[in-house]
């Protein structure tokens, strides 16, 4: 998506909101993987030495919490093209609004998610 000197205010902000929500989905993806490696890192090779079970459920759980994310924003993703129709500010503002719940949202996960990643890699140096 391409922005053009000719945009209006409304249309640049809907392509850069646009883009930001494609980059965070694109992140939680990835932050799907990894969490896939990091518990089939846990249960297999490391199992001798990784000898809690109580962080590898926290990594189910965000792994869990991650996908639930990941439908929350591709439905988000869905209806954001109706924000390009608005014809009025309080329409502009519920989208405004609407995406700036999503980046607390988007946040949120990635403190915690960080948190469970380095609690995991905390317990593995031990």
């Amino acid at each position: 998506m391409q922005i053009y000197d000719h945009d209006s205010p409304e249309a640049i902000t809907f392509k850069n909101s646009s883009i930001e929500l494609d980059n965070w989905i694109e992140h939680l993806n990835y932050i799907e993987k990894e969490i896939a490696n990091l518990l089939n890192l846990g249960r297999a090779e490391l199992s001798k030495v990784f000898d809690s079970p109580a962080i590898l459920d926290k990594l189910v759980r965000e792994k869990e919490t991650n996908a639930k994310i990941i439908d929350a924003f591709l439905k988000y993703k869905e209806g954001l093209p109706k924000a390009a129709e608005c014809e009025d500010v309080d329409c502009d503002m519920f989208y405004i609004t609407e995406h700036e719940r999503f980046r607390k949202t988007y946040l949120e996960y990635l403190k915690k998610y960080r948190e469970v990643k380095e609690e995991y890699f905390n317990a593995l140096s031990k």
